[in-house]
């Protein structure tokens, strides 16, 4: 992962322990390929007897940029919460991932990943703020990146590469349903009710008496939801007219 210039102070960046001394660790800017060092006095909140008890050689961790003077960067852990840690990871995930996509369509051009950085890369992440959108809006609105100035062939490859590595998130909701009718033909208003509830792409499954499930799958989770409920609601409102008792409750996949 690659970033162009110097990290700004108070950025979060993912590092690597490179060198560990008895006040000081020397750690690797991952994606500025850069060096900064992290006092003793910044590892932890409290007292720190032994640096080696927080920080290992190799060991990734995320520091905030306190000062910059020159070719001396100075980095702090212990300014870092645990969820801008878990955030920043996650990020760093994802964008590790998106760089090994861009080097694969640097491939099918036959050029390598230093190419696609100066060609490409940069420009996207200046863009768009990251490559994994530059690579989520080629399966998503192609057109965008178009829009952005990306190269004809580039964005080709590209687009081959994201709709190969990524998939839409199909969401499934369901709603289990409890119905009674207590009438003559109360057997048969429920099975009324449910193979009324069974269409577009709705499937109606028996769990056991009296139990039912109503389920719907889709790429766009609040139209299934929503259509799920209405259906489920129906059923529920066709069973109490025929003296029957009846309730659902949503459930998220």
């Amino acid at each position: 992962m690659r970033k162009q210039g110097t990290p700004h102070r108070y950025e979060l960046v993912v590092c690597k322990i490179v060198k560990i001394f008895p006040n000081s660790a020397i750690a690797e800017l991952i994606e500025y390929r850069a060096r900064g060092m992290i006092h003793v006095s910044e590892v932890a909140l409290r007292w720190v007897k032994d640096i080696r008890e927080f920080l290992k050689l190799n060991q990734h961790v995320v520091c905030r940029v306190m000062k910059i003077d020159g070719e001396d960067i100075l980095l702090s852990v212990k300014r870092v919460r645990k969820e801008e840690t878990d955030r920043r990871l996650s990020e760093f995930k994802r964008e590790r991932k998106a760089e090994k996509m861009l080097e694969l369509a640097s491939k099918k051009l036959k050029k390598n990943l230093d190419d696609a950085y100066k060609e490409v890369g940069y420009m996207l992440q200046e863009e768009l703020g990251s490559l994994h959108k530059a690579f989520e809006f080629a399966v998503k609105n192609p057109d965008l990146l178009e829009s952005k100035g990306v190269p004809k062939a580039w964005l080709d490859s590209i687009i081959d590469i994201a709709k190969k590595n990524y998939s839409e998130k199909i969401y499934e909701v369901k709603a289990k349903l409890k119905l009674k009718c207590y009438g003559p033909d109360g057997v048969i208003v429920i099975r009324k009710a449910l193979s009324a509830a069974a269409k577009d792409g709705v499937e109606v499954r028996y769990v056991s008496a009296p139990n039912y499930m109503i389920t719907s799958s889709g790429k766009n989770f609040k139209e299934i939801r929503a259509r799920v409920e209405t259906i489920a609601e129906s059923v529920v409102k066709e069973i109490n007219s025929h003296n029957g008792e009846c309730m659902f409750e949503i459930q998220e996949d």
